[in-house]
């Protein structure tokens, strides 16, 4: 990923569209892409689902005024992006309210959904959705 210029990146998402997908997931133990990656997708009608950059146990989210305003800036910055369909609080961590994980809901998806009013939030990927 980090290592992909432009042209590869808008190379992958022509292949995938070509390839019939209509969905790609950006993964959270990986990186926020460059933008010719969601430009692409927008060009080519691919929609995204977006994880946020957490993956399992290893690296939880704090509510601290440096993660606040980094994940305010990653949605600022990709909002506008039409591609993306759907955003998410982390990789393979089960949101549970009883649980450390409880912070994806409480303080993640809290200011994703803040920043975005025009998606659906979704606990992470995978879930069973949200629970009452």
């Amino acid at each position: 990923e980090g290592w992909m210029d432009a042209d590869a990146h808008r190379a992958m998402v022509e292949h995938a569209a070509r390839a019939n997908m209509n969905m790609v997931r950006v993964w959270g133990g990986g990186m926020i892409l460059p933008d010719a990656f969601y430009d692409e997708c927008d060009r080519q009608g691919l929609m995204i689902f977006h994880d946020m950059m957490y993956a399992q146990p290893g690296h939880p989210p704090k509510a601290t005024a440096t993660q606040d305003a980094e994940l305010r800036h990653i949605i600022r910055r990709l909002s506008h992006h039409p591609a993306i369909a759907v955003w998410d609080g982390c990789n393979e961590c089960a949101v549970k309210m009883d649980q450390w994980t409880s912070i994806f809901a409480t303080f993640v998806m809290t200011v994703v959904a803040q920043e975005d009013t025009s998606r659906a939030v979704w606990p992470s990927c995978p879930a069973d959705g949200w629970a009452t």
